[in-house]
């Protein structure tokens, strides 16, 4: 919001929590006492996650305000996209962007023929974030992975990838340019590096290989602005998941960029 202040934009924070729509001879939607109707575009920090139920009534009012020729940054197709994971990989194997290999199955016996193939996997939650209940899982670990399966209806497993230093590479993508790119390394005796999850940020070189998929990555699930999480291995880069509302405390404490900023400048011009 500060950035867009700067730019002298009229500018409102609103709290999705307040979301209201009333249909009737017409239609209104407002959020916080606002006129969502009257507003020159949206930028999507958040959805909030309390339930199935209002993310979907959120993501049915931005994609109702979209086809009002209202701007919603990033486009609700995208937002969607980027936070399921099984649709996000799909996304990169159609766009040939290099992804690990991925299961995603409702069969006891699949996820265990897949355990046994891979012999180590990583569980992510479909809809997870802030690498919450990520688990790692071993042959023998067929208990765990039924468990997953009891709770979540459903079991989305990648490929692990073993590398020297457990981190892996967040790249920043505004507008189809990549700002930076941070490594985002584990804490001691850990594997999973998300900073929300104690892990820390240094700067990592922008090489042609990382640029390109990581401005590819954004274009296959279609957002505006990204993260896109990136593991180095023998056969080179390859994406794991790609962000539709990261963070940008990690790159601004790492090198300094303010990835706000080049949201609000790419936002403006839109306007212009």
């Amino acid at each position: 919001m500060a950035s867009f202040l700067k730019k002298r934009a009229d500018t409102i924070f609103l709290d999705f929590s307040q979301l209201t729509a009333f249909i009737a001879e017409d239609r209104s939607f407002s959020c916080n006492g606002i006129d969502l109707l009257c507003m020159d575009g949206l930028v999507v920090r958040d959805l909030g996650r309390r339930g199935s139920q209002d993310v979907a009534f959120r993501f049915e009012a931005l994609q109702t305000l979209e086809s009002l020729d209202i701007p919603i940054i990033n486009p609700p197709p995208a937002i969607a996209r980027a936070a399921n994971k099984f649709a996000t990989s799909l996304a990169l194997q159609h766009a040939g962007v290099p992804t690990p290999r991925t299961i995603v199955t409702t069969s006891p016996e699949e996820a265990s023929n897949a355990l046994q193939k891979y012999g180590k996997v990583v569980s992510k939650p479909l809809f997870g974030y802030k690498g919450k209940d990520i688990l790692l899982l071993e042959e023998g670990d067929e208990a765990k992975l039924r468990r997953v399966l009891e709770k979540d209806g459903l079991i989305y497993l990648q490929e692990f990838i073993a590398s020297t230093s457990p981190r892996d590479i967040r790249a920043f993508v505004v507008g189809g340019r990549v700002l930076g790119a941070i490594y985002r390394v584990a804490p001691p005796g850990q594997w999973i590096s998300n900073l929300a999850r104690g892990g820390h940020a240094e700067p990592c070189p922008v090489t042609s290989e990382l640029e390109d998929l990581a401005a590819g990555s954004s274009r296959a699930v279609g957002t505006v602005y990204c993260g896109v999480d990136l593991l180095e291995t023998c056969e080179g880069l390859k994406v794991i998941e790609v962000n539709g509302t990261p963070s940008g405390r990690g790159i601004f404490e790492a090198l300094g960029v303010n990835v706000t900023e080049a949201i609000a400048d790419h936002v403006m011009k839109l306007q212009a």
